[in-house]
C-alpha cells in the first residue's frame, strides 16, 4: 500500500514509458567493457544497452558490504533487457520484474559510438526504498540522445539493504565505510562510467548527475562525498532537500539499525548479529520496516564527513557548475514520508501553529493550507534555494521554482507536484498534452542541454536564467511565464534559513 501511494503522489512525472524501438538481433552493436563485451540493441547509428554489470551480488555475505566489481566475462552479455531491480516492496506496475540481490547493473544510450558526447547519468528517486534506473531511461534516451548527449542510468540498493549502520558491522569491518551502501554503489556506477563510458562515444569528462527526490538527495550526497571527486563534471539536485532532514549522525543510525534488527527478530551488538540477518531473506528485511519510509544519508566519517549543508557553507564540496530546485507542492508526497504536524513537532521542534505569523499575518489561510506551505518550504524550498545561495560562494549556481500546471488541472491541484519538472525536463510525458505543455517542455530540455553541453543552462531563444548571486538571489520562477524572481518568498525563506544557521552556527547564504 505504502509503495502505492508513493507512486499516486508522483504520477504527474511518471516515466517509465513504452520500451526503446528494438532492432533485428543481426544489428546488434557490441561494446567491448573493461569487464568483457555487450551487445545492446541499435537505435539510428548508436544503441541502447541495459542491465550491464557494473558489479557483484550484494546477497549472502556480501549484504551490507561495499560492492565489489562485476567479475569479468568473455562470450557477449545480452544487454537488449533491463536487469532486475533492487529488492523493494511490490507495486502494480513493478509485479513482473525481478528482483535480486544482484541488482547493480547500469543502462547506456548512445546516439553513436563516434566522438567524445556529454554524459548524463541519473539516479533515480522513490524515498530511498523503491525505484529503479528503468524508470527514467526510456524517455531521457529519447529527449537527449537526439541532443548528441548519453545518456546512463543505474541502480542501487534501497530501504534497509542499502541503508543500515549497526555496532556488529563497524567491528566486522574496523577501517571501512558502514552505512551508506546506496551511495557506495553509485559511486561505484559512476567509477565504471569513468572508466568504461568512451567505449560507448561519450565523454569521462562531461558527466553531469541528475536526480529528484531521493535522486535529488542523492546529488547533493555525491557532491559533498570524497569518494565521487572527480566522476562528475556537472550537477543538478530536484527536490532533493539538503538543510533539514538531509542526513543523520552515526550514533542515531546505529540506534535505528539495533531497532530493526530486534524488529526483524535479532538481538545484539556483536557479529553474531549480523550473521543472523544476513540469514534473512529481503522479504523478511522489507517486513522489519513498517510504516512510512525512513531512511536517508548517514554521517560516517568518510563517505558523508559531515552535514549536507555545512559541507556545502564550507566549500567542502565538489567544486562544478550546480543547479538545485523545487516544486509548488513538494508536500504532495507528505502522505507517504508521514511528516504532518504532529511528525513537523516531534521530529524537528517546529509548531505550525506559530509559525503562522510569518506565513500567515491576517490570518487568512486554512490550517491545511498552512501546513502545505511549510512542509513544501521546510524540506524543499529553503533548502534548494539555500544549497544553490551556499554553492554560489565557490562555482557557478542556478536555482528555479517550479510552479507550472497545465491547463486542465488548474483549480484542481494546489500547486505543482514533487518532481512535476522531470516530467517536462526528461521527457515527453506532459509534452504531448497541449501546446502549452510542449512548449514547456522544449524550454526545460533546452535549458539543461546547454547546461549538460557546457555547464551553463542558458542560450539562445530561452529566458535568461541568472546565476544565484550577488544581486541575483532569486530562483528561475517557471510557470506560464518564466522569468527569475528576486526576493522570491523572501520571508518565509529567511526564516527557515535562520533556524538552519541558529543550529549549525553557520552562515547564511
Amino acid at each position: 500500500m505504502r509503495a502505492t501511494r508513493y507512486l499516486a503522489g508522483m504520477a504527474s512525472f511518471s516515466l517509465i514509458g513504452s520500451a526503446l524501438t528494438a532492432a533485428p538481433a543481426a544489428q546488434a552493436p557490441v561494446v567491448t567493457t573493461a569487464s568483457g563485451p555487450v551487445r545492446g540493441v541499435a537505435q539510428g547509428a548508436g544503441g541502447i544497452f541495459k542491465g550491464i554489470p557494473f558489479a557483484q551480488t550484494t546477497g549472502g555475505d556480501h549484504r551490507w558490504t561495499p560492492p565489489r566489481p562485476a567479475l569479468p566475462w568473455t562470450a557477449s552479455f545480452d544487454a537488449s533487457q533491463f536487469g532486475p531491480i533492487c529488492p523493494q516492496p511490490e507495486r502494480p506496475d513493478y509485479r513482473s520484474e525481478r528482483q535480486s540481490e544482484d541488482c547493480l547493473s547500469i543502462n547506456v544510450a548512445t546516439p553513436s559510438f563516434s566522438g567524445k558526447k556529454p554524459v548524463l547519468v541519473l539516479i533515480h528517486g522513490g524515498a530511498f526504498f523503491v525505484g529503479s534506473g528503468a524508470e527514467l531511461f526510456d524517455d531521457a534516451a529519447r529527449a537527449y540522445n537526439e541532443r548528441g548527449i548519453l545518456v546512463v542510468s543505474l541502480n542501487y540498493r534501497l530501504g534497509r539493504l542499502g541503508f543500515f549502520s549497526h555496532p556488529g558491522l563497524r567491528a566486522e569491518q574496523p577501517g571501512a565505510p558502514t552505512g551508506n551502501y546506496w551511495l557506495m554503489d553509485q559511486v561505484a556506477g559512476l567509477n565504471w562510467v569513468h572508466s568504461n563510458i568512451a567505449r560507448f562515444g561519450g565523454d569521462p569528462d562531461k558527466v553531469t548527475i541528475m536526480g529528484c527526490s531521493a535522486g535529488g538527495s542523492s546529488i547533493n550526497a555525491l557532491m559533498t562525498s570524497p569518494k565521487s571527486r572527480g566522476l562528475f563534471a556537472r550537477a543538478s539536485a530536484h527536490s532533493g532537500g539538503g538543510i533539514n532532514n538531509a542526513t543523520r549522525p552515526q550514533a542515531q543510525a546505529e540506534r535505528e539499525g539495533v531497532a530493526f534488527a530486534a524488529r526483524a527478530g535479532v538481538t545484539g551488538e556483536g557479529g553474531q548479529a549480523i550473521t543472523a540477518l544476513r540469514r534473512l531473506d529481503p522479504a523478511a528485511i522489507m517486513a522489519a520496516d513498517p510504516g512510512p519510509p525512513n531512511f536517508g544519508a548517514v554521517v560516517d566519517g568518510e563517505m558523508i564527513p559531515q552535514e549536507t549543508a555545512i559541507a556545502f557553507a564550507k566549500g567542502d564540496i565538489a567544486r562544478v557548475p550546480y543547479i538545485a530546485g523545487s516544486t509548488s507542492n513538494e508536500a504532495s508526497i507528505f502522505g507517504l514520508m508521514g511528516f504532518d504536524e504532529k511528525a513537523l513537532r516531534d521530529r524537528f521542534g517546529i509548531d505550525v501553529a506559530a509559525v503562522r505569523k510569518i506565513y500567515d499575518p491576517a490570518t487568512k489561510l486554512s490550517p491545511a493550507e498552512l501546513l502545505r506551505q511549510v512542509q513544501t518550504d521546510f524540506i524543499f524550498t529553503s533548502a534548494a534555494t539555500a544549497t544553490a545561495g551556499l554553492a554560489a560562494r565557490w562555482q557557478p549556481s542556478w536555482s528555479y521554482y517550479f510552479a507550472y500546471v497545465p491547463t486542465a488541472e488548474r483549480g484542481k491541484v494546489a500547486g505543482a507536484p514533487h518532481c512535476a519538472d522531470f516530467g517536462y525536463t526528461l521527457g515527453a510525458a506532459k509534452a504531448s498534452q497541449g501546446a502549452e505543455n510542449a512548449r514547456l517542455a522544449a524550454m526545460m530540455q533546452g535549458y539543461w542541454t546547454n547546461f549538460i553541453k557546457t555547464g551553463n543552462p542558458n542560450g539562445s531563444g530561452l529566458p535568461q536564467w541568472s546565476q544565484y548571486k550577488g544581486a541575483h538571489r532569486g530562483p528561475l520562477l517557471i510557470d506560464s511565464k518564466t522569468t527569475v524572481t528576486p526576493n522570491f518568498r523572501a520571508t518565509q525563506i529567511a526564516y527557515w534559513w535562520k533556524l538552519w544557521a541558529e543550529r549549525t552556527g553557520q552562515k547564511l547564504p
